[in-house]
Protein backbone atom coordinates (compact mmCIF):
# COMPACT_ATOMS: atom_id res chain seq x y z
CA UNK A 1 0.00 0.00 0.00
CA UNK A 2 1.31 3.43 -0.95
CA UNK A 3 2.26 5.81 1.81
CA UNK A 4 0.20 9.01 1.92
CA UNK A 5 1.25 12.62 2.32
CA UNK A 6 -1.19 15.45 2.99
CA UNK A 7 0.06 18.81 1.70
CA UNK A 8 -1.54 21.91 3.21
CA UNK A 9 -0.15 24.89 1.30
CA UNK A 10 -1.98 28.01 0.16
CA UNK A 11 0.31 28.69 -2.82
CA UNK A 12 -1.09 26.56 -5.63
CA UNK A 13 2.19 26.44 -7.59
CA UNK A 14 4.19 25.24 -4.58
CA UNK A 15 1.45 22.74 -3.74
CA UNK A 16 1.59 21.28 -7.25
CA UNK A 17 5.39 21.13 -7.29
CA UNK A 18 5.55 19.29 -3.97
CA UNK A 19 2.74 16.98 -5.04
CA UNK A 20 4.55 16.14 -8.30
CA UNK A 21 7.87 15.50 -6.52
CA UNK A 22 6.33 13.19 -3.96
CA UNK A 23 4.25 11.30 -6.53
CA UNK A 24 7.42 10.77 -8.59
CA UNK A 25 8.84 8.99 -5.52
CA UNK A 26 5.85 6.65 -5.32
CA UNK A 27 3.85 8.46 -2.65
CA UNK A 28 0.12 9.10 -2.73
CA UNK A 29 -0.74 12.75 -2.10
CA UNK A 30 -3.65 14.98 -1.26
CA UNK A 31 -3.01 18.69 -1.55
CA UNK A 32 -5.32 21.40 -0.26
CA UNK A 33 -4.96 25.12 0.46
CA UNK A 34 -6.47 24.75 3.94
CA UNK A 35 -8.92 22.33 5.54
CA UNK A 36 -12.22 23.82 6.63
CA UNK A 37 -12.44 21.18 9.32
CA UNK A 38 -9.86 18.63 10.43
CA UNK A 39 -12.45 15.88 10.24
CA UNK A 40 -12.35 16.17 6.44
CA UNK A 41 -8.71 15.02 6.29
CA UNK A 42 -8.99 12.07 8.69
CA UNK A 43 -10.41 9.70 6.03
CA UNK A 44 -7.32 10.27 3.84
CA UNK A 45 -5.26 8.76 6.70
CA UNK A 46 -1.98 10.53 5.91
CA UNK A 47 1.34 9.07 7.00
CA UNK A 48 2.88 12.57 7.03
CA UNK A 49 1.45 16.09 6.88
CA UNK A 50 3.37 18.92 5.18
CA UNK A 51 1.96 22.15 6.59
CA UNK A 52 2.70 25.69 5.43
CA UNK A 53 3.11 28.19 8.27
CA UNK A 54 1.39 30.95 6.30
CA UNK A 55 -2.01 29.64 5.21
CA UNK A 56 -5.12 31.71 4.62
CA UNK A 57 -7.27 32.10 7.73
CA UNK A 58 -4.92 30.97 10.53
CA UNK A 59 -1.22 30.40 11.11
CA UNK A 60 -0.04 26.88 10.34
CA UNK A 61 1.35 26.46 13.85
CA UNK A 62 -2.15 26.85 15.29
CA UNK A 63 -3.44 24.22 12.88
CA UNK A 64 -0.47 22.01 13.85
CA UNK A 65 -1.44 22.25 17.52
CA UNK A 66 -5.00 21.27 16.63
CA UNK A 67 -3.78 18.31 14.54
CA UNK A 68 -1.69 17.08 17.49
CA UNK A 69 -4.84 16.91 19.65
CA UNK A 70 -7.31 15.27 17.25
CA UNK A 71 -7.94 11.55 17.46
CA UNK A 72 -7.05 10.00 14.13
CA UNK A 73 -4.36 12.62 13.42
CA UNK A 74 -2.42 13.20 16.64
CA UNK A 75 0.17 10.51 15.86
CA UNK A 76 0.75 11.67 12.28
CA UNK A 77 4.11 13.42 11.89
CA UNK A 78 3.85 17.08 10.85
CA UNK A 79 6.54 18.94 8.93
CA UNK A 80 6.15 22.74 8.93
CA UNK A 81 7.17 24.65 5.77
CA UNK A 82 7.98 28.33 6.13
CA UNK A 83 9.96 31.36 5.08
CA UNK A 84 9.98 32.55 8.71
CA UNK A 85 13.43 33.12 10.23
CA UNK A 86 12.38 31.48 13.49
CA UNK A 87 10.91 28.33 11.94
CA UNK A 88 12.82 26.08 14.36
CA UNK A 89 11.14 27.78 17.33
CA UNK A 90 7.71 27.76 15.65
CA UNK A 91 8.04 24.05 14.88
CA UNK A 92 9.07 23.20 18.44
CA UNK A 93 6.29 25.25 20.01
CA UNK A 94 3.55 23.60 17.96
CA UNK A 95 4.95 20.09 18.46
CA UNK A 96 5.79 19.66 14.77
CA UNK A 97 8.08 16.73 14.10
CA UNK A 98 10.33 18.69 11.76
CA UNK A 99 10.55 21.81 9.62
CA UNK A 100 11.71 22.82 6.15
CA UNK A 101 12.73 26.35 5.26
CA UNK A 102 11.50 27.93 2.06
CA UNK A 103 12.81 28.14 -0.52
CA UNK A 104 13.39 24.43 -0.13
CA UNK A 105 15.77 22.06 -1.81
CA UNK A 106 13.92 19.36 -3.77
CA UNK A 107 16.07 16.57 -2.34
CA UNK A 108 15.63 17.94 1.17
CA UNK A 109 11.84 17.91 1.07
CA UNK A 110 11.61 14.44 -0.48
CA UNK A 111 14.31 13.08 1.84
CA UNK A 112 12.67 14.41 5.00
CA UNK A 113 9.24 13.10 4.02
CA UNK A 114 10.61 9.65 3.16
CA UNK A 115 12.67 9.47 6.38
CA UNK A 116 9.65 10.58 8.42
CA UNK A 117 7.52 7.88 6.80
CA UNK A 118 10.22 5.31 7.50
CA UNK A 119 10.58 6.60 11.08
CA UNK A 120 14.25 7.24 10.57
CA UNK A 121 16.00 9.98 12.51
CA UNK A 122 16.61 13.10 10.49
CA UNK A 123 20.19 14.32 10.35
CA UNK A 124 20.96 18.02 10.18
Amino acid sequence: MKKKVLIIENDQDIRHIIEFLLQEHGLDTLSIPEPENLSEIIPFAPDVILLDEFINSRPGHRLCKQIKHVAGLKNVPVIILSTANDIEIIAAECEANDHISKPFDINDIVGKVVRMINHSPIAY
